[in-house]
């Protein structure tokens, strides 16, 4: 048996916030570990113990990002400190890392803190930026292994002993050289997993682990879409999305109700439900979250899933991503029917010229459409926009503006594109002269508020877009 440590590195806590809920892959991992004989538990070093958050758009308006990069120019400050001790002091034989672009600076220092602690722990990186980077360990001195795609069967082969150079999935070192075999093999049948760990945290007392957000579900593994500035159709495959059945979401609804449940408590997300207008509260394990990055791809099994709720009377809230191109009369309806809290919609851009540039595969007119049906069956929705795209203009923005103010949305996220590495926009920008690679990876994070490809774009547009976000203030609830 060994001891593992897998853990989601501070994020949100450099910009001025929190981050309180589990995180799924490292928590399926976990999960795995365990089902065979290892003792493995979960650290989220963005974790705090209150429900109290500061709202996005004032994290971003203010100095957020600013205070975000001036913690990579003092290691010493007291967070990095604070999170190493107490890898430390659970002593383990491995640690494992979640990673995305914008972490893996954060990831770097504190794995060189920990080989310089413990240089016999071994250090491990997965999740999307590991996935989509097959030379990142010549990044990081101090990680061991990298594993690229789903990480139960190969974490597991690791931490079993398993010659690490004939593992799928598992990149490591050979001299100077990195080798690996590809991308770890598909799980079989996600069915199959056990349901993700949702009691070991390490480092927290009973009355901390009440405000964990452990009412997140993944039904879907991948993206069957093609979007240029997302990274999932790169780091699952567009060929290999995986459907979890509808029993087996409904089991695991049943489970999550029986064992963690809160019915008395409602998740405002982004409500002005403060005296702080700059805060917000946010109750955990009051609704569900189906984290799949779009919960609707197939019609018929997201209305089994949803009937299924009703027959069985579960009267849990949830809320998911969706696209609007997905909804009909009845997925709206069902969904009112089923205590839908929120759909998050990626609407993007109003722009149909720009839509097409990014591969959206949608448009304004369906998106009109989608938005309508919503509304009309009394269900709250999200409206995500970007702006930032190379070549968009004055008009392609205002373009944007329009529609955001015409389809009614209950919230607003608003982002400025940050071209992803891995994403197909990405590789596109560096082949046009882009020095992308030449940017610290910290500065990838869509809302710094950064142009980083763009310069045709006024200032005085960029400003009017922005100000959407007033929007929100005459909104009661939600993101």
């Amino acid at each position: 048996m060994s001891k593992v440590l897998l853990v989601n590195p501070p994020f949100y806590r450099f910009l001025g916030s929190h981050y309180n809920a589990n995180s799924l892959g490292i928590a399926y991992i976990s999960a795995y570990l365990n089902k065979h004989g290892h003792d493995a538990w979960l650290y989220n070093a963005d974790f705090l113990g209150h429900n109290e958050f500061t709202k996005y758009d004032v994290i971003h308006r203010k100095k957020g990002f600013k205070t975000y990069k001036e913690y990579f120019a003092n290691t010493d400050s007291y967070l990095w400190e604070e999170v190493v001790e107490k890898i430390i002091e659970f002593e383990p034989e491995w640690i494992g890392y979640t990673s995305y672009t914008a972490n893996i600076k954060t990831i770097d220092i504190l794995s060189t803190k920990v080989k310089k602690r413990n240089p016999k722990i071994k250090q491990v990186i997965g999740g999307v930026h590991a996935t989509l980077d097959h030379q990142l360990l010549d990044k990081l001195d101090n990680i061991d292994y990298a594993i690229q795609r789903e990480g139960e069967e190969a974490m597991l082969a690791l931490v079993n002993g398993k010659d690490p150079r004939v593992i799928s999935g598992v990149a490591c070192r050979e001299g100077t050289k990195i080798i690996g075999i590809g991308d770890a093999n598909v799980i079989k049948s996600i069915d199959d997993l056990p349901l993700p760990e949702r009691n070991k945290f390490y480092g927290m007392s009973e009355e901390e682990k009440q405000f964990i957000d452990v009412s997140y579900i993944c039904s879907i593994r991948g993206c069957p879409y093609r979007c240029t500035y997302c990274a999932s159709p790169f780091h699952w495959k567009r060929d290999k999305t995986q459907y979890r059945s509808p029993k087996s979401v409904l089991d695991e609804m049943i489970h999550l109700k029986s064992n963690h449940w809160n019915k008395n408590k409602y998740d405002y997300s982004a409500s002005g439900n403060t005296q702080d207008k700059s805060k917000l509260i946010i109750e955990d394990n009051a609704v569900v979250y189906f984290v799949d990055d779009i919960f609707t791809v197939k019609k018929p099994r997201v209305k089994q899933i949803m009937k299924n709720m009703i027959e069985h009377k579960l009267d849990m809230p949830w809320k998911c991503e969706a696209r609007t191109d997905h909804l009909d009369e009845e997925i709206a309806d069902l969904m009112k029917q089923t205590n839908c809290s929120r759909v998050k919609l990626g609407f993007e851009s109003g722009s149909d010229r720009i839509l097409k540039e990014i591969q959206k595969d949608e448009t304004t007119d369906d998106m009109k459409v989608g938005a309508k049906l919503l509304r009309d069956a009394g269900v709250p929705f999200t409206a995500y926009f970007m702006a930032g795209f190379p070549g968009e203009t004055d008009d392609d923005v205002k373009q944007t503006i329009e529609l955001a103010k015409e389809i009614e949305a209950d919230y607003y996220v608003l982002s400025i594109l940050s071209p992803y590495y891995g994403t197909k926009l990405y590789f596109n920008l560096m082949d046009m002269g882009y020095e992308l690679d030449k940017q610290p990876w910290e500065f990838f994070y869509h809302h710094s508020g950064e142009m980083m490809v763009n310069n045709k774009i006024s200032n005085d547009m960029l400003t009017e877009y922005l100000r959407l976000n007033e929007l929100n203030n005459t909104k009661d609830n939600y993101v």
